[in-house]
């Protein structure tokens, strides 16, 4: 089932001529810049998908929101938000794996929102890309 979170962030790379890239390419990373609006980055490595917006303090570039997806299934796996700290969907504690039950409802439902705001600001439109060749 794809999200639209998925369509949004699929459609602003199709926009930009780099929806291949990211469908073929192991590594790939493409900043869009469209002032004011803190850059958006969106970064494969193999089987997790990066998602970032990022603003800098005191010189260094710090992510908010970033979040992790597994490729192709597009679920998130973790999220960084810059006061808030990262959350994981998979714990580790003593040699064991959990599960946090309430992880994927809660950020599918932030990820909705974001996908709209990424839609009505009309970064696919207006949105300035840098595209890396790394794979």
């Amino acid at each position: 089932m794809t999200t639209l979170f998925q369509e949004t962030i699929e459609h602003l790379l199709k926009s930009h001529h780099l929806l291949d890239a990211f469908r073929t390419q192991e590594e790939l990373h493409v900043r869009f810049d469209m002032p004011p609006y803190q850059p958006l980055v969106i970064e494969r490595h193999g089987k997790l998908i990066s998602v970032a917006h990022y603003f800098e303090q005191n010189g260094d570039l710090v992510p908010d929101p970033d979040v992790e997806l597994h490729y192709p299934s597009w679920a998130p796996t973790a999220i960084t938000q810059a006061y808030l700290g990262y959350r994981t969907k998979f714990i580790e504690r003593d040699g064991q794996t959990f599960v946090d039950t309430h992880f994927h409802k809660e950020v599918s439902s932030f990820l909705t929102m974001w996908a709209r705001n990424i839609k009505a600001q009309g970064w696919a439109e207006k949105g300035q890309a840098r595209h890396d060749e790394r794979g």
